[in-house]
Formats: C-alpha cells, sequence, structure tokens
C-alpha cells in the first residue's frame, strides 16, 4: 500500500510539473524568438541607428530623474500614513519629464518610436 501512494504521489508531482512547463510554452504569435521584435532592427538605416543612439544618450538624464522619481512614489505610497499631496506632485513632475522627453523625440524625427509600437504598429512592447 505504501509503494502505491508513494508512486502516486510522485506521479501527481511530475505531472504538475510537466504541465507547469507546458503552461509556460515559448513565444507566441509574431513574437519570433522573445521580446520585442529582432527583424525591426533590418530596417533601421546606419542614420536612424546614430540618430536614436544620439536621442538615448540625450535623454540619459532625464531618464534617471524619471526612476527616480518613481522610486520616490513607492516609497511614499508604502508608508503608514501616505501623504497624497506629495505623491500627486511627484506624479506630476513625472508626467513633465515623460512630456519633455517626447517633444524631444518629436525634434529628434523620432515621433512615433517608444513603448507598444513595432514595424506593424502598437502591441509589440510595453503594451
Amino acid at each position: 500500500m505504501k509503494k502505491i501512494l508513494i508512486t502516486m504521489i510522485v506521479l501527481m508531482l511530475a505531472l504538475v510539473v510537466v504541465n507547469g512547463a507546458m503552461a509556460w510554452g515559448g513565444p507566441g504569435n509574431g513574437m519570433r524568438g522573445g521580446y520585442g521584435c529582432p527583424g525591426y532592427a533590418a530596417d533601421v538605416t546606419p542614420e536612424q541607428a546614430q540618430k536614436a543612439a544620439a536621442f538615448q544618450q540625450a535623454i540619459q538624464p532625464q531618464q534617471q530623474k524619471v526612476f527616480q522619481l518613481r522610486n520616490e512614489i513607492w516609497t511614499l505610497r508604502n508608508q503608514q500614513n501616505p501623504d497624497w499631496n506629495a505623491i500627486s506632485a511627484k506624479q506630476k513632475e513625472m508626467v513633465d519629464l515623460r512630456t519633455q522627453i517626447q517633444k524631444q523625440a518629436v525634434d529628434s524625427g523620432l515621433a512615433g518610436a517608444g513603448y507598444g509600437y513595432g514595424p506593424r504598429g502598437r502591441g509589440m512592447g510595453r503594451w
């Protein structure tokens, strides 16, 4: 009886592990190997790549400030009694920084690029 019980438990655990692995799956519809769209990089000219690299360098301090503000907001939210006015002020500051980054993207000729936009439109990124 013990052998049957142990065998059943081992089989059930193996089934759970296999089922979890099957549910995890792999790249789905149109993902071709992982996150993002690797085929999109082939469509970029060297001039566009340089422009994008220069833009990334230009906005790096602003991105660092956005990350810092996000951490400060989480810290404020996780306090025992959150100060919602301070949280609101930090959120407004973060929105202003993101708007500045978007304006710089337009000025750099990179409008439309960013989160969620791939060669086939919305849905390849963050959205």
